[in-house]
């Protein structure tokens, strides 16, 4: 599979249009939830840019046992079935029926991770669980969703693996070098200090 390497700039414009595009539609969120790691970027950029567009909602980054590239093979095969969703206190305490909930990802790819927060949040609100639940990412790899879930808020679509700018588990040398040259140095010093 073909690694694409994103950059900072194009990410932060790339959760503004988001934004945008979500204020386009007519949703409007009261609740904004970005899954740790990628999603809580993005979502940080698109509660920002719903909130000076006079939207205001609450919001918060919920962590899924998601673990990178090198097991992604393997939760696949196992249907997302070990997929663990932690922090939805705030939520199981605060949402309502009534309430419209945004959840954010910088990718959506298999659908688990998504499908698990929902799930949880389903089996634990009950009639609570908000009527209108919406999803928004960056990036969509449509051959890969294994849900019957589809994003309603998309910028781009690809069958690549997509390597985002805070990222940098999994990558070789060289691809950090490649990549992310400005790092090497920062990386060489910090080895020569341990």
């Amino acid at each position: 599979m073909e690694k694409r390497f994103l950059d900072e700039e194009t990410l932060i414009l790339d959760s503004f249009r988001l934004g945008v595009q979500i204020y386009a539609s007519g949703f409007r969120p009261s609740f904004i939830v970005g899954l740790w790691r990628g999603g809580s970027t993005v979502g940080i950029y698109v509660q920002e840019c719903l909130q000076t567009l006079g939207v205001q909602a609450n919001h918060i980054a919920l962590r899924t046992s998601y673990r990178g590239q090198p097991h992604y093979q393997q939760m696949l095969a196992d249907q997302g079935a070990g997929i663990r969703v932690h922090g939805t206190q705030y939520l199981l305490e605060t949402l309502n029926r009534e309430d419209s909930l945004l959840i954010v990802d910088d990718v959506f790819s298999s659908g688990h991770s998504i499908e698990a927060v929902l799930k949880r949040l389903s089996n634990h609100l009950k009639r609570n669980m908000p009527e209108q639940v919406k999803i928004a990412t960056l990036w969509e790899r449509p051959s890969f969703n294994a849900t019957a879930l589809k994003p309603d808020f998309v910028l781009h679509q690809t069958e690549d693996w997509l390597v985002f700018p805070y990222e940098l588990s999994g990558l070789t040398q060289v691809e950090i070098s490649e990549h992310k040259p400005w790092l090497v140095p920062l990386l060489d010093k910090a080895r020569l200090t341990n």
